[in-house]
C-alpha cells in the first residue's frame, strides 16, 4: 500500500507501508520525489512501490568504501580460500584505499574503476616491491578482481544495487611460456634423485606422473590411494595461511578428480603410507592429527607440510646438484608436455590437471598444442607425394 504526501513546492514524499509493527504501527519505506503535482507524482510512486515490495530498493546510505571493508574482513574469510582473502587484503590497502578509501559505496561508478586500472597500467610509481617498470597483466587483473568482489558484496548486502566493476574488462592476462624441464634433463633429476630421502623420491616422483600441484601433494593422505585402480584421489589441499602455517582447504575451482599413476609409483606410496602408519602409532598422543594421515605429515607429529618447505627443499635440491633451478611447479608442466609430445588428447590433460574449462588448458600450453598439431600434419604427407608422383 503506498499514499503520497506534498513536502513543499515541487516536492513530494512518496510512502510505501511494508508491515506493521507488534504495536500495530505501519512500518514505511519514504522517498522524497520532485514532481509539479500529484498526478505526476502517481507513476513514481507506482515505481516506488514495485522496487520496495519486490525487494530491490536500496536505502540511501553513507557507508564509505573503508567502512564496507571493514565489514568485509570480518564477513568473506570463513568464504574464501586464505590465500586469495590475503590476496585481496593486501591488494585494498595498498592499492584501493589510498584512492578511493574515504569515497562513499554509493558515489562510486565505472568511471572511477577505468581511472584504477589506468592507474595501474603506469610505468612508475605503481610497483609495490620496490622495482622499476609496469605491472604484469596478471597483477593487473588481480587487482580488478578485489575490486570488484568488494564492489560484488556491497551488492549482495544491499549497499548499493549494482557493481560498477561488472562491465569492465581489465587488460587480458598474457601467459608466458612456462619453462619446463626437457625428457633429458627429468631422467638426470631422477637419478639424483637416487641420493635423496625416499619421502622426497616419492613427491617428485609423483609430481612429474600426476601434474598435482604442491598443496595438492601436500593434501593427500593414505586414504586417498586407489591400489586396485592405480589412482589417487585429489579432493583438498594445504594453503599456508599468514600466522597460522598449513591450512587444510578445498582444492582449486572445485576440481575434485581421479588421476591414474604408473603401478611402480603407486607401489612407492603406498609404502611411503605404510611408514606413516608406524610414525602414528609411535607418536600416540602427539599425534596432532587423529582422523588424517597426510602422506608428508611430520613423522612426531602428523602436522601437514607446508607447500613453502617443497619449493625450499626443491631450491637447494637443484644447488646440491648444480642443477637447472625451475620452480617445483614447473614438474606440473613437465608433466603436460610429456602428454601432449606423446599425442594425448587435451581433454584428458585437462582432467588430470584439474582446469575448469579446456581454454585454460589450451592457452597455457597453446605453443605445444600448435608444434603437436604441425608433427600430426606430416602425417598425411606419404599420400600427397604419392598424388605428385603419379
Amino acid at each position: 500500500m503506498g499514499y503520497i504526501e506534498k513536502r513543499g513546492k515541487g516536492k513530494f514524499r512518496l510512502n510505501v507501508v511494508t508491515g506493521y509493527t507488534a504495536e500495530g504501527a505501519p512500518i514505511r519505506e519514504r522517498k522524497t520525489v520532485e514532481a509539479k503535482n500529484k498526478t505526476e507524482a502517481k507513476p513514481l510512486l507506482a515505481e516506488f512501490e514495485l522496487e520496495v515490495l519486490g525487494g530491490d530498493y536500496i536505502k540511501p546510505n553513507n557507508k564509505t568504501l573503508d567502512q564496507h571493508f571493514e565489514d568485509w574482513l570480518d564477513l568473506m574469510e570463513s568464504r574464501m580460500q586464505p590465500r586469495t582473502f590475503g590476496e585481496y587484503t593486501n591488494i585494498y590497502l595498498k592499492r584501493i584505499k589510498p584512492m578511493y578509501g574515504h569515497f562513499k559505496v554509493v558515489d562510486i561508478r565505472p568511471m572511477h574503476i577505468e581511472k584504477y586500472l589506468k592507474y595501474l597500467q603506469q610505468d612508475d610509481n605503481v610497483r609495490l616491491d620496490g622495482k622499476t617498470g609496469s605491472l604484469s597483466s596478471s597483477t593487473i587483473s588481480n587487482s580488478y578482481k578485489a575490486f570488484a568482489n568488494i564492489l560484488e558484496r556491497a551488492v549482495e548486502w544491499k549497499l548499493i544495487k549494482s557493481n560498477p566493476s561488472e562491465n569492465i574488462k581489465p587488460p587480458r592476462v598474457e601467459h608466458k611460456k612456462s619453462d619446463v624441464y626437457t625428457p633429458d634433463e627429468m631422467a638426470q633429476i631422477f637419478e639424483l634423485l637416487e641420493s635423496e630421502s625416499f619421502s622426497w623420491r616419492v613427491m617428485v616422483y609423483l609430481a612429474f606422473t600426476s601434474g598435482a600441484r604442491e598443496g595438492e601433494i601436500a593434501g593427500l593422505e593414505a586414504k586417498h590411494l586407489n591400489e586396485e585402480k592405480n589412482t589417487i584421489y585429489i579432493e583438498q589441499a594445504i594453503t599456508n595461511k599468514k600466522g597460522v602455517g598449513a591450512v587444510l582447504k578445498g582444492v582449486k575451482n572445485d576440481q575434485v578428480r581421479h588421476v591414474s599413476i604408473p603401478k611402480e609409483v603407486m607401489k612407492m606410496l603406498l609404502k611411503l603410507s605404510h611408514i606413516r602408519k608406524q610414525e602414528k602409532f609411535g607418536a600416540g598422543s602427539r599425534w596432532e592429527y587423529p582422523d588424517n594421515l597426510f602422506l608428508w605429515g611430520d613423522p612426531e607429529t602428523g602436522r601437514p607440510i607446508r607447500t613453502d618447505s617443497i619449493s625450499q627443499w626443491w631450491r637447494r635440491f637443484t644447488n646440491r646438484h648444480n642443477f637447472k633451478h625451475i620452480r617445483f611447479h614447473s614438474l606440473r608442466h613437465a608433466s603436460a608436455t610429456h602428454l601432449i609430445n606423446q599425442g594425448e588428447h587435451a581433454k584428458v590433460i585437462q582432467e588430470r590437471l584439474g582446469h575448469t574449462r579446456m581454454d585454460t588448458t589450451m592457452r597455457i600450453y597453446s605453443h605445444l598444442l600448435a608444434e603437436a598439431d604441425e608433427r600430426a600434419s606430416s602425417h598425411f604427407d606419404s599420400f600427397v607425394q604419392k598424388k605428385k608422383s603419379k
